[in-house]
């Protein structure tokens, strides 16, 4: 039974990362502050690696990745292998060392997301031999980071959402051990 609530667990969590990546690429749902929308599939992959192992926590994140390599003109399997492997670094210090929490988790998005927002400037953009590179860090790279830093606290509720046990089962159990009571 355990191995089935992993499973269901894991479905859920990928069709929340694929909601979320069709809210961040449709045009018009979510607003754009100072031009840009936020990397909410980097959020939810950050959040899960906070509360699973290190190889399904790398799986989501270069899932994750994939999606967000699609949705923009970066080369393919760019955005999966860093977020893959920022997903299994934070899985394994939150694994061995962090008690998560929303305040834990706010924490840990604050230097992950900087680390994955600034190696794509440094690797799509100084490294492209862009001018004017403090210019976009400033004005496209910055906002981006604050707004995806504005969605870990909501993806944390979807995770939480999806790990908590659910009331209904523990209210039945409950029930049928009053109920064997009694009956004694």
């Amino acid at each position: 039974m355990p191995n089935r609530k992993k499973w269901i667990r894991y479905v859920l969590y990928a069709v929340e990362i694929l909601l979320l990546f069709l809210l961040q690429d449709t045009p018009g749902l979510l607003p754009q502050i100072m031009g840009v929308k936020p990397l909410s599939v980097l959020s939810a992959a950050l959040t899960i690696a906070m509360v699973e192992a290190c190889t399904p926590a790398m799986a989501f994140g270069m899932y994750a990745g994939f999606l967000a390599d699609i949705g923009s003109g970066a080369v393919f399997g760019y955005h999966a292998l860093t977020f893959g492997v920022l997903c299994f670094l934070l899985s394994g210090l939150c694994g061995t060392r962090i008690q998560i929490q929303l305040f834990t988790s706010v924490l840990m998005g604050l230097w992950s997301c900087a680390v994955a927002v600034l190696l794509d400037w440094l690797a799509l953009y100084v490294a492209a031999g862009y001018s004017l590179t403090l210019y976009a860090l400033v004005t496209k790279y910055l906002p981006i980071y604050f707004y995806t830093l504005l969605t870990i606290p909501v993806c944390y509720g979807l995770q939480a959402w999806v790990r908590k046990p659910r009331v209904r089962s523990a209210i039945r159990r409950r029930r049928s051990k009053l109920h064997k009571l009694q009956k004694i």
